[in-house]
């Protein structure tokens, strides 16, 4: 953003539309309803379910690793609305980043920044957990009450560094996936340099999330294997669940994670075939939309808690809808008790 708000003729330089014709790629191309369908489809489910799940996260947020779940919960909600609202409108409009530039600019500015904020994130949740297993002391010490903030401030401060500085991505409807290309499908897309639009920070951090990540994963991985006899000998049986089904949940969201960004790294500079290129869409989606269906498959505590939040939601709601007419006013059962209870003729002549 720092480049379209403060260095507009720069800006335009690699983000001209005068130099191709939308049309020249043909709508039929660029238009695919049934992607479309599913990607909103998907998309109002991984909204509804995710909800009640951050609030049953949100009452275990004494533990560090809940609050960073709640966090990165929180922007998963939002970058759905882009990568999954969005991409999926485009795909029945046949949207590319020209015409509508200065709308998809701003949008692909938002959605690097949430993707920024998700990752990191995520990167901390691993490190939170592999303490956990190395010394709990350490992680205590590193993550435990008001020093959850700093991360998550850390986190913050990057989405922002992203947002202002990182060139984004836009929604190729040919391809039905994001590029940073704002000219990808069309006939100068070979003459582009991707480097022009690829900050040296972002290199080093795909680089990292490629290469890096993996490492912490691993690390995590090897620690829960190493210390499963102990993890299994415990005694209290809610503390030993919440061990081995916090470590699956963590497992599954860092392995997609680290599967999705590997994909989109080497999507953006790679030939790629359109089916893989799909298939790595559906991946980066699903980072952002499966967190519930882990929580609620693997967590029995958020599991009932949202059952608690729906059925008592649902029973407000059915108490409004098939409440009895008697009930409803109270005030105006009280008047007519009092009518039926005068004289008949106190009645007529309006007395009280």
């Amino acid at each position: 953003m720092e480049i379209y708000l403060l260095r507009r003729e720069e800006w335009e330089k690699f983000y001209n539309c005068n130099r191709i014709n939308v049309d020249d790629v043909p709508f039929s191309e660029r238009y695919h309803p049934l992607n479309g369908t599913i990607i909103v489809g998907l998309f109002v489910i991984f909204e509804t379910l995710y909800l009640p799940c951050l609030f049953a996260i949100y009452k275990h947020t004494e533990h560090s690793c809940y609050k960073l779940l709640l966090f990165i919960g929180i922007s998963d909600m939002l970058m759905l609305l882009f990568h999954g609202l969005e991409s999926g409108i485009y795909s029945f409009t046949g949207e590319m980043f020209c015409p509508n530039y200065n709308f998809n600019y701003v949008t692909g500015s938002f959605g690097a920044a949430l993707f920024a904020l998700e990752t990191s994130a995520n990167i901390f949740l691993a490190l939170d957990r592999c303490c956990d297993f190395i010394s709990p002391k350490l992680c205590e010490f590193l993550f435990n009450g008001k020093r959850i903030t700093f991360w998550i401030g850390f986190s913050i401060i990057f989405s922002f560094y992203y947002f202002f500085y990182v060139n984004p991505a836009f929604y190729n409807s040919v391809y039905m996936n994001w590029f940073m290309n704002p000219y990808q499908s069309y006939s100068i897309e070979s003459t582009v340099n991707l480097n022009d639009y690829i900050n040296p920070i972002t290199f080093w951090y795909n680089m990292f999330l490629t290469f890096g990540f993996p490492i912490i994963y691993l690390i995590y991985i090897c620690f829960f294997i190493y210390r499963l006899r102990e993890i299994k000998a415990i005694v209290d049986v809610s503390q030993r669940k919440w061990k081995i089904t916090m470590f699956i949940q963590v497992a599954i969201i860092c392995g997609i994670n680290i599967a999705c960004c590997s994909l989109y790294a080497i999507m953006q500079r790679l030939p790629m075939s359109k089916t893989l290129i799909i298939i790595g869409y559906y991946l980066n989606y699903f980072v952002f939309g499966l967190p519930p269906f882990i929580y609620l498959f693997c967590n029995e505590t958020i599991r009932n808690d949202v059952k608690k939040i729906i059925g008592k939601n649902l029973h407000k709601l059915a108490k409004k809808l098939y409440s009895p007419p008697n009930s409803i006013h109270p005030s105006y059962n009280s008047r007519m008790q009092r009518s039926v209870n005068r004289p008949l003729a106190s009645r007529f002549s309006g007395g009280n």
